[in-house]
């Protein structure tokens, strides 16, 4: 699979993005991690929800802690599947936003890519 950021910034290179690639990536990417953990969050049960906010205060800003976290209520798969889920659904949004600035190469570059990077995913996860 493509490393997440890289896309995001193949992304910013075919829309002329100008100002900081980097933090774009960096905010964008932490949205969908965000978005992820709330929508697996929403899929338990109250007394579990009660007590993952109890182990996660204070590990907020912890990527890394709050996936450990995760990993006691849910596998890895279904929260790599979220995190895919949440990024596709960001990535829609963000088009549908730019998509009345872009030009016509600009979208047909856009399509283009999303095809390849698509290409490049393994069956079980497109």
């Amino acid at each position: 699979m493509t490393d997440p950021k890289t896309i995001v910034f193949g992304i910013l290179d075919i829309i002329g993005y100008s100002e900081d690639k980097e933090k774009f990536a960096t905010e964008f990417l932490q949205t969908v991690s965000l978005q992820a953990l709330l929508d697996l969050f929403n899929t338990l049960p109250q007394d579990k929800k009660d007590q993952f906010q109890q182990k996660i205060q204070g590990i907020e800003n912890d990527a890394v802690q709050m996936q450990e976290e995760l990993k006691k209520y849910f596998t890895q798969n279904q929260i790599e599947q979220t995190i895919e889920t949440s990024a596709r659904n960001a990535v829609t949004e963000y088009i549908k936003t730019i998509e009345p600035t872009l030009s016509d190469p600009q979208k047909q570059n856009l399509t283009n890519y999303f095809s390849e990077i698509t290409k490049n995913v393994s069956p079980a996860v497109a």
